[in-house]
């Protein structure tokens, strides 16, 4: 090869010489390079011209898919990666789950997900290659891709059991995107976020609102979710009206707006009464406002230092920026859209810190079709598959691609009429609570009789262990496992791209940005 460039660079008639290669930056020989790069030392001297050095793997198929370009049959088998015969195997993250047109059968090349395992089918030097066309022996080059198989059984309504099991349609997901969130020792809860947007500016049109955008963003990059946004007017009674019925929808919740020393800033004395805790002067933050301000303090600020008794300051961007007040589960922001998304931003860190999060993998499914050709396609996946939140938008300004679908699991199954997500879970918190509780009764009544005789657990005791046991049972309905959200979500992805219009799928990727 480099004798046969030598000799072309001899005899050209050009002085110089370029070459447009298709090298990207996760090649293996990509080094440093750059769009223009010369080449190596060791090679004759010309220019090697790479104009998709910055592509992913995903923006290859888009590019392919969406020109009708052709390519080798191979990508649609399950290879990923092509060398030679003796080094490449079918990428074992694109393995169809079990059940699905046979347990051998793998996905297209342009349905990995994780695009850093594009090399994953391709054998190292050091591994010995066996004959596992179907991956069932892997070699140790391809141990990062991890399979979990699981056996899961839901209830739907109150009659059917159905029982799923099979592989996992994708390895270990890297961080793709910092939209999803999985924490080693995090519980099945995810904090539900409420905004409460203050203002009379919003609701008479004097002025665009930009903190619903940017509190979204926030929590979201931090795995947490926004379920509901209220805006409110400048009254009293409307603040207190709508913070007590999101105290029974929400974990948390945000204000913007309201907050200051002029007669429309209400926002503080409206959390007072609704959470029934009195005014006060608040030293800690007087002597805040002191040190900012100096002395002696105005009557404005006097009133600004005055909070409900509950309230706590969080310092979360240092101990020199005005604090986020804290009553309860309640964060009150400031209206002004600079200052509101420094402090949001901030507060989703926070948060994230103080409750435990867990959310599914997600998907985001590019297509060349408009929207109007998928939806009864749509609408029989979104009924065959009720755990799971499925989005489609249109796409409008981008020549590439015509529609997005995202797909991510539900936290839970549907709930009783009148039964909020927080409601259910505080009283699944109060059940464990009780069972704990008469498990400590039990094991200290159990002490007290060994010490005085032998006698086996008592008929009371028995039942207690049993009905302590139905609770703990029954808890395990309410939320679903990761496992469960991600199979959920991977079934619904598979159901989903066997029934698109052929072709229209143009890449998948593990993330649900809109773009």
């Amino acid at each position: 090869f480099r004798d046969g460039l030598q000799v072309l660079v001899e005899t050209s008639q050009q002085k110089q010489l370029a070459f447009v290669l298709g090298t990207r930056t996760s090649d293996p020989n990509a080094n440093s390079q750059g769009q223009f790069s010369p080449s190596s030392p060791y090679m004759p001297p010309f220019m090697r011209v790479n104009p998709i050095i910055t592509w992913n793997y995903g923006n290859v198929w888009n590019f392919l898919r969406k020109y009708k370009l052709p390519y080798c049959i191979l990508y649609d088998q399950g290879y990923t990666s092509l060398g030679t015969v003796q080094d490449t195997l079918r990428c074992p993250a694109l393995l169809r789950q079990e059940g699905e047109k046979g347990s051998d059968d793998y996905w297209p090349a342009f349905m990995l997900t994780d695009w850093e395992q594009e090399r994953a089918g391709r054998v190292t030097s050091t591994t010995t290659r066996n004959d596992n066309t179907h991956m069932k022996n892997k070699p140790p080059s391809l141990l990062v891709c991890q399979y979990d198989t699981t056996t899961l059984k839901h209830q739907k309504d109150e009659t059917t059991t159905a029982t799923t099991s099979g592989t996992t349609l994708t390895s270990t997901l890297y961080s793709q995107s910092s939209s999803t969130v999985s924490m080693t020792e995090a519980g099945p809860n995810t904090t539900i976020v409420g905004l409460l947007i203050i203002g009379d500016e919003i609701l008479k049109g004097l002025c665009s609102d930009t903190n619903i955008f940017s509190a979204a963003a926030a929590l979201r990059s931090n795995g947490l979710l926004l379920s509901k946004v209220v805006v409110v007017s400048d009254e009293q009674e409307v603040i207190v009206n709508e913070i007590q019925r999101m105290e029974q929808e929400v974990d948390v919740i945000i204000t913007s707006g309201g907050v200051g020393a002029t007669h429309d800033d209400v926002t503080i004395h409206s959390v007072s009464v609704a959470l029934s805790s009195p005014l006060v002067y608040h030293e800690e933050l007087g002597e805040f406002i002191k040190k900012k301000m100096g002395l002696p303090l105005t009557s404005a600020q006097i009133k600004m230092a005055t909070l409900p008794k509950i309230s706590q300051l969080r310092y979360l961007s240092g101990p020199e920026e005005w604090p986020t007040l804290q009553c309860r589960n309640i964060y009150v922001l400031p209206g002004v859209p600079k200052y509101f998304k420094n402090k949001v931003d901030a507060l989703a860190s926070y948060l994230i810190r103080t409750v435990l999060l867990e959310r599914s993998v997600t998907y985001k499914v590019v297509l060349s079709v408009d929207e109007t050709r998928i939806v009864e396609c749509l609408n029989e996946i979104v009924d065959k598959h009720p755990y799971v939140s499925i989005g489609s938008y249109p796409v409008l300004d981008q020549p590439d691609y015509k529609t997005l679908i995202t797909l991510e699991g539900k936290e839970g199954p549907s709930l009783f009429p009148g039964e909020t997500r927080v409601t259910l879970r505080r009283r699944s918190e109060s059940l464990i609570r009780q069972q704990q509780q008469e498990q400590s009764i039990n094991n200290n009544s159990k002490l007290t009789s060994n010490r005085s005789s032998s006698v086996p657990m008592t008929t009371t005791s028995f039942s207690n262990s049993i009905r302590n046991n139905s609770v703990a049972s029954a808890l395990s309905g309410i939320v679903f496992t990761k496992e469960e959200m991600d199979l959920h979500v991977k079934m619904a992805l598979a159901d989903l791209v066997d029934r698109l219009p052929d072709g229209s799928v143009l890449r998948v990727d593990n993330s649900d940005e809109l773009k």
